[in-house]
């Protein structure tokens, strides 16, 4: 059975019309909860392996871009453009992750790998950033752990 132009024509149609829909376009402002101190605010998270020098890590702007970077730690990028999150979920999630820090003071415990959270400012020069052993379900570590849940969530699966 052959496909008629007419019919070719209109399933591209609906092909095309399907692939714009179902993707998120990239911003072009900062999200309307970003005061214009903070619009150089990253979040960054994910795990590193000091054994094998290696990191995964995902990194989020005020845009609610996310870039992510597999590899050498010595080598850490940002430059692979991976989604953009809907701008009111980027303001939860940056006001969960302001809040975390204030509840969780410092935490720095290492393994063989360390997951990590990293809010990062440099117009108001704050860097603050909490490392925890993924292998160890501590107390100190509880609400890091929530919120790297989360930020993970966002990530698709492959």
């Amino acid at each position: 059975m052959r496909f008629s132009s007419r019919c070719f024509f209109l399933f591209v149609i609906i092909a095309a019309f399907v692939v714009t829909s179902c993707s998120t376009p990239r911003p072009d402002n900062a999200a309307p909860c970003v005061p214009a101190g903070q619009t150089q605010l990253v979040i960054r998270w994910g795990t590193e392996h000091d054994s094998l020098g290696t990191v995964e890590q995902y990194t989020m702007n005020t845009k609610g871009e996310i870039f992510s970077f597999s590899g050498k730690i010595a080598n850490r990028e940002d430059s692979v453009y991976s989604l953009a999150i809907d701008q009111s979920t980027y303001c939860g999630l940056a006001k969960d992750a302001a809040d975390c820090f204030l509840r969780t003071q410092a935490l720095n415990a290492r393994g063989k790998s360390a997951r990590f959270i990293e809010y990062r400012n440099v117009q108001s020069d704050v860097y603050l950033r909490a490392v925890w052993n993924p292998d160890l379900m501590t107390f100190q570590s509880r609400d890091m752990r929530e919120l790297y849940d989360q930020l993970m969530k966002l990530i698709p699966l492959d």
